[in-house]
């Protein structure tokens, strides 16, 4: 008997297919998209563990004013908890790209033969192998001059610098394509020269650096590389263990500061001494000229007597006397040629010796200047998330874990509720057969295991095809999208066996509770119950009976259409929580579209109301002044505005971000230029006194408010706390406004304007105009904001996989549930639609006496689905937005009707296909009594 049971069970699956594999579907596309969601964040930041581990990314950089010197990195590698310690080059330099000098970050690549650390990714080309030879990294705002190929000339960043005391040459060739962990996001670090920004980095072998120094010094840590690298625990242990280091390195660099100040100081004495020499022998003459003579050959001889006398030649000692005796040598030497002179009556040594004391009196004030000037010792002291790129990384792929606490929900509870109608279906459907498993003697338990195993094979199927899917396809499309912000080659997408089991257990209770609860009442009743037929649902009269004035009006054949939706409530709402999930999910994905898209144009459009931003070649505000008289003098330019800019790191209630501090000379003037509307009032702020404007996106980043205080810090500017003002809108990127009084006041002194804003006169050629600006010395080159605003829309162009993803999986979803239901509906109904066609209905309008049905609940579904969509917009909105970035909020009209029409199509899709199979009902057949 059980296994005429089996048979039966699959040749049920064999009879039924269509019904199977909607069930199997459904879970499929519901296990899929919460696998594929829920796995994104441990696939991106483990793969961003493995690649950091991989590339040996440092734990810890040091640097200092006056570089690293060998000695430093020896005294470092002895230190405790010190794993390796790998020096490196790189030198902020000049590029001349699109019409302007572009700031490029110019890095030494990593040497096998001092260390295995931060080494970088090939993605095309070959590395270095001779001088002259480049890689360039690729990202959204590279250069696209940065190609295999292509040569690179570089220039100097400053006037006072040259080239060739940097580099072995100014010109190099590309041969490569790479990807380095020291830089995983947008970011490529602030620079005191150009526009305050590093645009992208080039590596060239250490061979083609000629600086007497270091740049800074990387080391990798003992006994924390297998700790969550994105983990407090992590950033504890490497706080814990660098202390060692970094007394080393700065106990190494303060003993190397105070020598070459000691060093320095001691050429100055020497120099003194020789200068007082020179001023007692120019003051002599004759007689006193001899006798000095000879008492300078005593004091020489005595000093060989006492050196001839030491025994040990490479003592302290004997060394002071060796230069003691040179210098004499050269002072009797200086005396006897003078001498000589003097008594043949030539003047011209005693001139001579006259012009080298001058010189040496220049000499000594120069030095004791350099000295007093010379560049104080601080030391700087970077981890990995120094740069807020790497919080950040991990805090996108929270903000996916966040939406994936919401969507999957949404489609798992879709799942239960389409097997529950499916499954009770069946089971009706099943009634006759039943009853006579219960009349030859089956047991309960053994009858509802056949529909648990039709049941279970479908979910377990489809659960595990559906999460192997999903765990490959939905991390992949989404962290592409996230590439325009961060630049970790690959995401690894290992399966994961717990995401499947934890699927696949969902699934079967699911359709397991869905069955017995269908199947046990049907089970309770007894066989010969069973082997008749069901009694239709009785026909009741609908509330909107009632309402005499509607009811009366409606056709015969819509009042049957309005009872039969409501007889039938279970698969009503079903149908209508399908299609509005289907609708919002529409509306989700192009509404999320244009909240990122129309950042552009507020941002470029709202916000910034100047036509152009200009980069002088200024070191002085001097030469930044006569770079504002010159652009007021050229016809296009029809009014501008220096400002300064520098590049922060803005901290308040445990948070940092990276800031641009802006200071616009004629603050009076900035809303020319840049609109500070009050995200409360709407009304313009002004910049003044010393308290200071934040962004919006700033200000919610570190919990900032009108009142409250900011913290900046940077390595020209030091740590300072500034009150805000206000809080202003801004999109894109993140500022603080200051007044230049308010930054005398705070930092003492006035910023260097390097920056300037301008309006160009409306039939003003852009390209002409960059022609000619770039062709004037004083200046280094010019963005248009046009330029900046199609470049930011660029970014965001990967964007549209995550809305096809989501139209894609809300189309499979109004799809299956409609076609699932409606077939529900026909399979119930077969003998009335037989009916229908016996009274002479043709086969449209026989389809039309479902359509209207299917239509009435996808209609209400829309409407349903469209403020839905609303509420799912908002918080996906608010949830995946990144850090530098304010998306906008409002939900565009558009999208609301694409969502709607888009729903529309899907439903009348599936009323084609249901209106085949309408068609091939056999009136005959259906008719026939069941007994």
């Amino acid at each position: 008997m059980k296994s005429a049971l089996f048979r039966d069970t699959f040749r049920e699956i064999k009879r039924s297919v269509s019904r199977f594999v909607s069930i199997f579907a459904i879970i499929a596309l519901g296990c899929g998209f919460f696998s594929g969601i829920k796995a994104t964040m441990p696939d991106m930041v483990e793969s961003a563990e493995k690649y950091f581990d991989e590339q040996h990314l440092m734990d810890l950089r040091l640097m200092s004013s006056i570089g690293v010197r060998s000695e430093d990195v020896d005294a470092v590698r002895k230190a405790d908890n010190v794993l390796a310690a790998v020096p490196g080059y790189s030198k902020d330099v000049f590029y001349f790209y699109n019409n302007q000098n572009i700031v490029l970050k110019a890095m030494s690549l990593p040497n096998e033969m001092k260390g295995d650390m931060n080494t970088v990714v090939l993605l095309e080309g070959r590395l270095p192998e001779k001088s002259g030879e480049c890689v360039v990294e690729r990202k959204v705002n590279s250069p696209d001059t940065f190609k295999v190929g292509n040569t690179l000339k570089l220039s100097a960043p400053t006037e006072s610098e040259d080239i060739n005391d940097i580099f072995t040459t100014d010109t190099f060739e590309i041969v490569g394509v790479v990807t380095s962990p020291l830089f995983i996001g947008y970011e490529r670090g602030a620079t005191n020269v150009g526009n305050g920004e590093v645009q992208s980095y080039i590596m060239l072998s250490e061979q083609d650096f000629v600086l007497d120094y270091y740049s800074e010094l990387y080391l990798r840590l003992d006994g924390v590389s297998g700790l969550d690298q994105f983990s407090d625990e992590y950033t504890d242990e490497v706080n814990i263990r660098k202390r060692e280091a970094v007394e080393a390195f700065h106990n190494s660099v303060t003993a190397r500061y105070e020598k070459l100040k000691s060093d320095a100081k001691d050429k100055i004495d020497s120099a003194k001494e020789e200068l007082l020499t020179y001023e007692s022998v120019l003051a002599m003459s004759g007689t006193d000229l001899d006798s000095y003579l000879a008492s300078a050959e005593n004091q020489l001889a005595d000093a060989q007597k006492q050196y001839d006398a030491i025994e040990n030649k490479n003592s302290i000692t004997a060394l002071f006397m060796q230069s003691r005796i040179v210098k004499g040598e050269k002072q009797i030497a200086e005396l006897r040629r003078l001498n000589e002179a003097e008594k043949n009556g030539d003047p011209s040594v005693r001139q001579e010796l006259a012009a080298m004391m001058e010189q040496s009196k220049a000499q000594i004030a120069s030095a004791e200047e350099e000295l007093e000037n010379a560049v104080v010792l601080t030391f700087y002291e970077q981890d990995r998330f120094s740069s807020t790129d790497y919080a950040s990384f991990k805090g996108d792929a929270e903000k996916i874990d966040a939406i994936a606490k919401v969507f999957p929900a949404f489609f798992l509870l879709i799942v239960a509720l389409v097997t529950l109608t499916t499954m009770t279906r069946m089971i009706d459907e099943q009634r006759t057969v039943i009853g006579t498993y219960k009349a030859l003697g089956y047991s309960v338990g053994q009858i509802m295991f056949k529909y648990l195993f039709y049941a279970f094979t479908a979910s377990i199927l489809g659960s595990c095809i559906g999460t192997v899917i999903g765990l490959q396809v939905f991390p992949s499309i989404i962290y592409d999208s996230y590439k325009i912000m961060y630049n970790i080659p690959e995401i690894d997408t290992p399966f994961r066996l717990s995401y499947m089991l934890l699927c696949m257990a969902a699934s079967v209770l699911c359709t397991g509770a869905a069955v017995m609860y269908a199947s046990l009442r049907t089970l309770r009743s007894q066989p010969s119950q069973l082997m008749r037929p069901k009694p239709p649902a009785s026909g009741r009269r609908v509330l909107l009976e009632r309402v005499g004035f509607v009811w009366n009006r409606l056709s015969f054949l819509m009042k049957v259409t309005v009872r039969n939706l409501l007889r039938y409530k279970k698969r009503f709402f079903m149908t209508i929580a399908g299609v509005a999930g289907c609708t919002a999910l529409i509306i989700t994905g192009f509404g999320l579209k244009h909240s990122i898209k129309s950042i552009a144009d507020k941002q470029f459009g709202e916000v910034f109301d100047f036509s152009a931003t200009v980069i002088t070649a200024a070191e002085t505000n001097e030469q930044a002044y006569e770079a504002l008289d010159a652009l007021k003098e050229m016809p296009q330019v029809e009014k501008t505005s220096l400002y300064a800019s520098i590049v922060v790191d803005g901290s308040a209630n445990g948070t940092t971000q990276s800031v641009s501090l802006i200071v616009p000379r004629e603050p009076e003037g900035f809303l020319d230029y840049v609109r500070t509307a009050d995200t409360d009032s709407e009304e313009n702020v002004s910049i003044s006194g010393s308290e200071v404007l934040v962004t919006e996106k700033l200000a919610r980043l570190l919990d900032l408010s009108t009142g409250d205080e900011i913290t900046v810090r940077s390595t020209e500017l030091p740590e300072r706390q500034l009150k805000v003002k206000a809080v202003v809108k801004n999109y894109a990127l993140h500022y603080i406004y200051m007044s230049p009084e308010g930054y005398d006041e705070i930092f003492g002194g006035e910023p260097l304007y390097r920056m300037a804003f301008i309006n160009t006169a409306k039939d003003t050629d852009e390209l002409t105009f960059k022609e000619k600006l770039i062709s004037d010395s004083r200046f280094l080159g010019i963005a248009y904001k046009g330029d900046s605003s199609k470049g930011f829309l660029n970014s965001v162009d990967s964007l549209d996989s995550i809305v096809l993803l989501l139209i894609f999986c809300a189309g499979l979803l109004a799809i299956i549930v409609l076609y699932n239901l409606a077939n529900i509906n026909i399979t119930e109904r077969v003998r009335e639609i037989a009916t229908v066609k016996v009274l002479g209905f043709f086969d449209i309008e026989t389809s039309a006496y479902i359509y209207r049905e299917n239509i009435i609940s996808s209609l209400l579904g829309i409407v349903i689905g469209l403020f839905l969509g609303k509420l799912l917009h908002y918080f996906v909105v608010i949830t995946s937005e990144v850090d530098i970035v304010l998306f906008n909020r409002e939900l565009v009209w558009w999208a609301y009707l694409l969502g709607a029409l888009l729903t529309i199509v899907f439903a009348v899709l599936v009323n084609i296909v249901l209106h085949f199979k309408l068609k091939r009902i056999d009136m005959v057949e259906s008719l026939k009594s069941i007994e």
